[in-house]
This record gives C-alpha cells, sequence and structure tokens, in this order.
C-alpha cells in the first residue's frame, strides 16, 4: 500500500483565560491587538477542536492505494472526517486498536496564570465515568460533566521557557516538616508525623496516610479552610516577597487568582504545600501518567498526550470540582518527578521516553549540513515547525517549511528535511519505536 501524501494542518487555538497573549501568536504569525488569551494550540483529531487538513491540488491527484476512500478533494477538511474516510491509509496497522482515530493530541500551551489542581482518570476509570455521565444524561458540554471522551490522558510535556508546575506528591518526610513548620497547616493532621514514624508502616500505610491527609484537607468544613488560609494569608503579607521556588510564591498568587463567592478561600491552596514545586528549563520535560496530581503554573511548553480531554480538578479553578471523584481516580504515591532530558538517537533527533502506548515525542534539529531522514514507520507522525526555514521531501514533493508550519506524515511516509537558513528546529509527535528506545 502506498503511503498518504503528507498534508499541511491548521491546529485550533483555545481561548482559555489563563493564557497568554503572545507566543502562539507569534508562533502562528498573528496579529493580537486586543490581548486576547491565547492558551492553547491543539494539533490533533479529538472531537472538540480537531485540526483542519490543507488538500492541495497536487496531493489531491496523486495516485494512491486502489481504495478509493483515499482519493480527496482539494481544499480543507476536519482530520476527523478525513480519517473516517482514510483512516487505515493514515494510521497504518494499528488503525483498529486507536478506534480508528489518532492516538493522540499534540499541543503548545502558554500558561500565564496557573491552571487548576488536577489529575486524569485511567483507561478504565475513563469509560466507566463515561458510561456513568451518559446514563445520568449529562450532557457532553455540561460544565458539571467529568468524562468528556472513553479514553485515559497519561501525557509528557517539554518546557520551552522556564516551566513551573506541581507534580505529584511531595516525599512524606518532606510533608511532614512542612506540617511542622507552616503552623496554619498543621491542623490539617497534627498527627501525621507521629504515624510516619511507626515501625511497622509498610507502603500501603504510607498510601493511606496520605489519603488521609489529603481527604481531610479536601474533605474539610470551609469555615475551617477560611480559618486556617486567612491566618496563613495575613502572615506571608505581611512578610518579605517570596520568590518562585516558594510555595509562598504560588499561594499568593492563587489567592489572588481565585477567590471564590463569599469571601471564601480555595482550599485547592492546600496542595501546593503538598505536591513538588518543579522548574523546569527549557528542554527539560516531565511525564504525568494517569491519576498523578499536578498543576502548570506558569510557562510555555510543546505537550502530548493520549486522544482526550477527560480533567478532574481540585481546586483552583472556576471550573467543575468533583472531590469525590477526584479522590476516587487518585494514586497516593508520594515521592520526586523524573525530570526527562531526552535521549539523543541521531544527530539530529533527541526522543524523551516515556511508558505511554500511544505517544511519543521528539525534537528534530536540522542544520543546512546535516538534514534530518525521517520515517512514519509506527504510524502517522505530527510536525510543528518552532524555528528557523526548512524543506520536507515526501513522495517527489516538497513543502515549504517556516516558523509555525504544521504538517501530518502519514503511516509509511519518508521523508527528509532540509534546512534553508541555519538551524530548523521542530517538534515531531509519533507513535513510540520501542526498538529505539
Amino acid at each position: 500500500m502506498k503511503a498518504a501524501p503528507v498534508v499541511r494542518l491548521r491546529g485550533v487555538v483555545q481561548h482559555y483565560d489563563w493564557g497568554g497573549c503572545d507566543f502562539i501568536p507569534h508562533l502562528l504569525g498573528l496579529r493580537n491587538p486586543s490581548r486576547q488569551p491565547f492558551a492553547e494550540l491543539w494539533m490533533g483529531a479529538h472531537p472538540k477542536a480537531p485540526s483542519l487538513v490543507e488538500i492541495a491540488a497536487a496531493a489531491a491527484s496523486t495516485p494512491s492505494a486502489p481504495d478509493e476512500s483515499i482519493r480527496i478533494s482539494p481544499g480543507t477538511v476536519g482530520l476527523d472526517r478525513l480519517l473516517e474516510r482514510s483512516g487505515e491509509q493514515i494510521v497504518g496497522p494499528q488503525h483498529a486498536r486507536f478506534a480508528g482515530g489518532l492516538p493522540y493530541l499534540f499541543k503548545i500551551l502558554d500558561v500565564a496564570r496557573m491552571l487548576s489542581i488536577q489529575a486524569h482518570p485511567t483507561k478504565a476509570q475513563a469509560e466507566l465515568g463515561y458510561a456513568r455521565e451518559n446514563a445520568a444524561g449529562i450532557p457532553l458540554d455540561a460544565p458539571n460533566r467529568n468524562y468528556k471522551d472513553e479514553n485515559h490522558k497519561p501525557e509528557t510535556g517539554i518546557a520551552l521557557t522556564d516551566f513551573w508546575m506541581l507534580h505529584g506528591f511531595r516525599p512524606l518526610a518532606e510533608i511532614a516538616d512542612t506540617l511542622e513548620h507552616t503552623p496554619e497547616l498543621r491542623p490539617l493532621m497534627p498527627e501525621f508525623a507521629a504515624r510516619l514514624q511507626s515501625r511497622d508502616l509498610g507502603e500501603a500505610g504510607k498510601r493511606e496516610l496520605l489519603r488521609d491527609l489529603y481527604r481531610g484537607a479536601m474533605t474539610m468544613p470551609q469555615e475551617e479552610v477560611d480559618r486556617l488560609l486567612s491566618r496563613l494569608l495575613t502572615r506571608l503579607r505581611a512578610g518579605p516577597p517570596p520568590d518562585e521556588a516558594s510555595p509562598d510564591y504560588w499561594t499568593l498568587q492563587a489567592a489572588a487568582d481565585f477567590p471564590l463567592p463569599g469571601g471564601h478561600l480555595d482550599r485547592g491552596i492546600f496542595s501546593i504545600y503538598l505536591l513538588n514545586l518543579v522548574r523546569l528549563r527549557p528542554g527539560q520535560g516531565t511525564f504525568q501518567p494517569a491519576a498523578c496530581l499536578h498543576a502548570y503554573l506558569r510557562g510555555v511548553m510543546v505537550e502530548l498526550m493520549a486522544n482526550s480531554d477527560n480533567v478532574l480538578r481540585g481546586g483552583l479553578t472556576r471550573k467543575h470540582v468533583d472531590t469525590a471523584e477526584l479522590l476516587r481516580v487518585l494514586d497516593f504515591e508520594s515521592g520526586r518527578p523524573e525530570i526527562l532530558d531526552g535521549r539523543q538517537i541521531s544527530a539530529t533527533e533527541r526522543i524523551y521516553r516515556t511508558p505511554a502506548q500511544e505517544f511519543q515525542l521528539s525534537r528534530i534539529v536540522a542544520v543546512e549540513e546535516t538534514p534530518h531522514e525521517g520515517c512514519a514507520g509506527q504510524g502517522p507522525e505530527i510536525l510543528l515547525m518552532l524555528e528557523g526555514r526548512a524543506e520536507l521531501r515526501a513522495g517527489g514533493e516538497a513543502l515549504a517549511l517556516s516558523r509555525g508550519s504544521i504538517v501530518l506524515a502519514p503511516y509509511g511516509t519518508d521523508y527528509r528535511i532540509e534546512s534553508r537558513d541555519g538551524a530548523a528546529t521542530i517538534f515531531k509527535a509519533s507513535l513510540p519505536d520501542r526498538a529505539r528506545i
């Protein structure tokens, strides 16, 4: 079967209020005089915001497999619609495994104001939750809907600027120290340190201890939340301004950004002290598995995830918070997150390995004397040009690439990227090639 032609994509911008106003417009060559937030650029086939495929006349007339479904007319079509018609040719042998769709969702995130404390469900949890909410008659676009699809949402992200985030529960000894030396937080669980020092506390006991602590914080009466946090905020505001490496800094920011009606305070602030505060340098990343509590605080990153929009929130948001469901799906493991630096697998490509089966993220840097040789041998690839100018050659055709260009290389496509002006920097979404990692 001959590979389908390489095509250009147009991503879809999400204008969430936490987004920045500059990075994505600059990437796409757009003016933004009204300073509208450009929070996310989606590249994929999720039904909420499928990318548009630009079909040139030459690509539309290119002979392909005998199956007439691959023949498409010039113009634009949603990637989800194109996959309905020609998914097997584009996705390849794993087409049925991914239910005829694209297995991943590729994004640029520009975080100007901190996102919610959140976690994502496992595949089994998503399937059950989606069926349960359908049976309850909750519309897919309802604000109180937790499960928008049946998929899980493991995700990886690589920082393009300095990037601050919360990621997973801190080591228990650090939590005990924080509770001991932060008088306003000690009432969350006065016996935490004593229970932690118990000689017969195994791994299951440690998870149960952490579950009890977090459940207590998330179910505490609002009056008690207000009492503890108001004392904390009063003390912090009276002292010297903390820097970004301190949870106190993000607590003050959260209190300013997320006031609750009636003068109440958001219990999501407790999570800032219980989770790892992580600073990523450009080129570094993390992996968020299902059930890992996390939050993005500030910065720009390229993100790749399974094709899902399922989010369960634990505060610091104006969106729906379902505490019971969040507690049900969370994994109460503690420790420090792994920082991904990637591994160079060729002169031009660095891959960021994760356990995910649906995606793999790579950074490609091609220079004039060293072009990049690529092959979509595992499944379809989406290429996003971040910097430079280049030419992509595939199947006798050539596509000019510049900053913000997005292309889809279907399964089986061999291609070559030649830089035309210094270094060309490209991020690639693909399926994992376990033989190379």
